[in-house]
């Protein structure tokens, strides 16, 4: 005989299907929040929160652990820090002093921890799990440690019509990239026929017509810090028949201004020569003296004459005899002497043979 159905032997079916989905409840709650994966810099120092709420049902020992999680599955997880029986234990890791409870007291609800002078090799997924039977939570978050950019180095390179800017940092954990703008000059922000590649830090600037003048930044950055650099660009001159015209009116006058020099250059070379064929030859000492010549009979009268009305006492040499300067000297013939003068009184005359 077939049992019969009745509406309370349902609602104890729907009770116990209920309770098989759900367990037991869970009165241990990890509240903090927070991404899952944070990322820091080599030798920064930083807090991974894990703050928690119990309930007054939960009679068991508080139990917290943080450990490195394994990736292989197959393998243990390494412990690296306990509170147990209100104790903290912390053991033999990496980590070893650099990882510590923020509290000092963790049953407060507050089990983060900080982590000290971090590495490259500290990049790792971490675990806070918190017991207090029947209770249980658990809180993973992945660290990643990078290196900062070191400080850029910015340069320019112009071909014919482009102006290629570079921009690079020699150290810095990928990914690295880098980005372009301009800082004065002109209109803000690169200019519109430029193409920057954030992989390789160069930007092209193709119409080399527009006014390129001002100061542009790069600056590379990845996911923990950035640095920047700086580059003054002054735009090439344009090639326009102005400047040709210009050029060609500064390059005639200086070609004559070369020539002008070159001409007077000549001139006092020539002047120079002319004076020295010019400038009087000194007389060597053993030159002939000049030819003396006689006082004529006519000098002589007009000049007795002319002091015939004056009184007085009147002097008159006597003439220097000839001397031949042509004819060889002979060491015994006698040197011409020099006569005594003559005193003429008022009224005396001297009597010359023609």
């Amino acid at each position: 005989m077939a049992e019969r159905w009745s509406p309370s032997s349902s609602i104890y079916a729907l009770l116990l299907v209920a309770w098989l989905l759900t367990g037991p409840s869970v009165s241990v709650r990890i509240t903090s929040g927070g991404p899952q994966a944070i990322y820091v810099a080599e030798g920064d120092n930083i807090l991974i929160s894990c703050v928690f709420e119990l309930d007054s049902g939960d009679a068991g020992e508080l139990d917290i652990e943080w450990a490195i999680i394994n990736p292989d599955t197959t393998e243990r997880d390494v412990i690296i820090l306990t509170y147990v029986h209100g104790q903290v234990f912390d053991y033999p890791s990496v980590f070893s002093s650099r990882f510590s409870f923020v509290e000092s007291d963790p049953r407060q609800g507050n089990a983060s921890v900080n982590v000290l002078a971090l590495r490259i090799g500290d990049t790792n997924t971490f675990q806070c799990k918190v017991k207090k039977a029947p209770g249980i939570d658990t809180r993973k978050v992945t660290m990643g440690v990078h290196v900062r950019p070191q400080v850029p180095r910015c340069w320019a390179d112009r071909s014919d019509q482009n102006v290629v800017l570079h921009c690079h940092s020699d150290v810095g954990s990928p990914p690295l990239s880098y980005t372009w703008d301009r800082t004065s000059g002109g209109t803000q922000g690169i200019p519109q026929s430029s193409t920057a590649d954030s992989g390789s830090g160069t930007l092209v600037i193709r119409n080399t017509t527009e006014t390129l003048d001002g100061t542009y930044r790069c600056r590379a950055q990845n996911l923990v810090g950035q640095e920047e650099c700086e580059l003054a660009l002054a735009a090439p001159a344009g090639k326009s028949e102005t400047g040709v015209i210009i050029g060609a009116v500064l390059g005639a006058l200086l070609a004559f201004l070369l020539l002008l020099l070159l001409i007077l250059l000549l001139c006092c070379c020539c002047r120079k020569r002319n004076q020295e064929k010019d400038k009087p030859h000194d007389i060597r000492e053993d030159a002939a003296p000049p030819l003396s010549t006689a006082p004529s009979i006519r000098s002589i009268k007009s000049y007795n004459a002319h002091n015939a009305r004056k009184p007085g006492r009147v002097t008159f040499y006597n003439a220097v005899p000839m001397v031949d300067t042509t004819q060889p000297l002979n060491s015994d013939q006698p040197l011409p002497t020099r006569r005594s003068p003559m005193s003429l009184n008022e009224g005396s005359r001297l009597d010359f043979v023609v």
